[in-house]
């Protein structure tokens, strides 16, 4: 039986050997430019260098060449906005309102905390200076969270600190609490992440702006399982945060037919991800 991971990178690797694209026996490619849409501009560079994408490992090279990278799903499908009017694009992600031109990829939202602050992997921001912050998920999610390991560092709770309470954000230090007591937990859901960027959104002085989760989907049981925990952390902290849940593919199927996008940006995402 293939698992639902496995059957993302076949579905990657028959692009890939449809489109000439070479890769190594762990569906790497060789060149990064194979990867993308259109090559890494100096502005997407010098944002993925702040983050771990582009480091090579020991054995493999760096993330962002895997056919099943959520770094270069996120750049083949955001990379295209920069620049251009986002109204089109936030309301495909459900969110009305008029959209700027100001995007960028691994935005940092310092929560006033010592250490690396946690990152966004897309931020949209809006003419009224609001911000929307994308976590992206390709298949990260259908791999299984580990246990007995505490979900944040010492730094969120230090001599008895509630640092999202003071942040305007009860709801999400109840849940902060319960997670890392173990009194909580989510096997598919990274929902620490998620409330370490509502913190940081707050702590910048962003509360209103939206935290989308955006997640490619596929069928079986761990997806079942992925939203329900989506849905029950949605319930926990509305309205106190404005998390919006889509997935990849709701977000093309809007996106598509949207008048004035670019045939070939439209073409390439249907070829690579919605065939």
């Amino acid at each position: 039986m293939v698992t639902a991971k496995a059957g993302l990178l076949r579905a990657q690797r028959r692009w890939a050997d449809a489109h000439g694209v070479r890769y190594d026996a762990h569906g790497c490619v060789r060149d990064l430019d194979d990867n993308l849409r259109a090559p890494l501009d100096g502005a997407a560079l010098a944002e993925f260098q702040r983050g771990s994408e582009l480091t090579p490992g020991t054995a493999r090279p760096a993330r962002l060449y895997s056919l099943c990278s959520s770094a270069a799903l996120v750049l083949n499908v955001f990379a295209y906005w920069r620049g251009r009017d986002h109204t089109p694009l936030l309301q495909a992600l459900g969110i009305a309102g008029p959209g700027g031109t100001r995007l960028a990829f691994e935005e940092p939202l310092p929560t006033g905390l010592p250490g690396d602050p946690p990152t966004a992997d897309v931020a949209l921001y809006r003419p009224d200076g609001r911000c929307v912050a994308i976590e992206s998920k390709y298949a990260e999610w259908l791999t299984p969270r580990a246990r007995g390991k505490r979900p944040f560092k010492d730094k969120y709770f230090v001599q008895g600190a509630q640092v999202w309470t003071a942040a305007g954000l009860p709801r999400c230090q109840a849940l902060a609490e319960e997670l890392q007591d173990g009194r909580e937990r989510f096997k598919l859901l990274n929902a620490p992440q998620l409330l370490k960027h509502a913190l940081g959104l707050a702590n910048n002085g962003l509360r209103t702006s939206a935290l989308v989760y955006l997640y490619y989907e596929r069928p079986g049981r761990e997806a079942t399982k992925h939203r329900a925990e989506l849905d029950r952390v949605a319930a926990r902290l509305s309205p106190e945060i404005e998390l919006r849940i889509s997935t990849y593919q709701a977000l093309f199927g809007a996106l598509r037919d949207a008048p004035g996008l670019e045939r070939d940006y439209v073409d390439y995402l249907a070829r690579r991800y919605f065939a």
